[in-house]
């Protein structure tokens, strides 16, 4: 699913205007201190070849309970990665040797090593606080040309989340008489973010209204939650936020790159 949004979102690049839809160019290729002789990389790193962006980053963070993927293009099939202790992230294959998901079990730091019969490399990893994030409640209305998409968030975690902007296609949003999307159409949208700072305290609640240019016109008769890009201890991540527990979702990992830098 992750390599079809990628490669969607790859046919359109635009800035992000402030208030506005907009589709971007994701910039999820992380990668690694030059030192190490396997570049690591956050998000399906293996499309750089297709113009993806890069950031050098020196660790991989994930909130406890989550994972995040990692990648590397130097990789090879007999290659093995390791954490330094298990007690603190599981290492999940991904498919075809594509990469892995890494997950959180207990907050604190440790290292992701990697080996083949030439290649080596190794990455700082910290299991972050949980994220306790929630989405309340959602409503949506199309007027004078405009489309307002209002979720109720509850952040639950030990320390204020700032949500930087939602992607609108990620809320599949149906109008009346449309035809629902194959699940692969609706993974092949392109992403369209919608730039909306707002802080959410740790503990409270707050209601954000996503607002761009309606494309289409009449009532809507069917709508998720979007995909939404927030900062949490310091780094970035995207996923989207329902009303369910975040245990076990695969987060997208931005590291320190706000949205407005993800979109150039």
């Amino acid at each position: 699913m992750h390599a079809k949004k990628i490669l969607s979102a790859a046919l359109t690049a635009a800035l992000l205007l402030s208030g506005t839809c907009t589709t971007c160019l994701p910039q999820t290729t992380s990668y690694a201190k030059e030192k190490d002789s396997i570049h690591f990389s956050t998000g399906l790193g293996y499309y750089e070849s297709m113009g993806f962006k890069s950031t050098q980053i020196s660790s991989l963070k994930v909130p406890k309970g989550c994972g995040a993927e990692l990648c590397s293009k130097d990789s090879k099939e007999n290659g093995a990665l390791a954490v330094s202790d298990p007690k603190t992230a599981k290492i999940q294959a991904m498919h075809q040797n594509m990469g892995w998901i890494i997950y959180g079990l207990k907050t604190g730091k440790a290292r992701l090593n990697y080996k083949d019969g030439t290649k080596s490399g190794s990455l700082d990893l910290e299991v972050l606080p949980e994220l306790k994030l929630k989405a309340l409640k959602k409503s949506v209305k199309v007027k004078n040309g405009k489309l307002s998409l209002t979720i109720k968030y509850q952040n639950n975690s030990d320390t204020d989340i700032v949500i930087e902007g939602a992607n609108i296609n990620s809320a599949h949003i149906l109008f009346a008489g449309e035809k629902e999307p194959s699940k692969e159409e609706a993974e092949l949208a392109p992403e369209r973010w919608i730039e909306k700072k707002t802080t959410i305290p740790a503990g409270k609640t707050k209601s954000i209204t996503f607002t761009c240019q309606a494309e289409k016109s009449g009532k809507v008769q069917k709508f998720d939650y979007p995909s939404v890009y927030f900062k949490y201890h310091g780094v970035y991540f995207s996923i989207i936020i329902n009303n369910s527990s975040l245990k076990n979702h695969v987060t997208s990992y931005h590291d320190t790159m706000p949205l407005l830098e993800y979109c150039k």
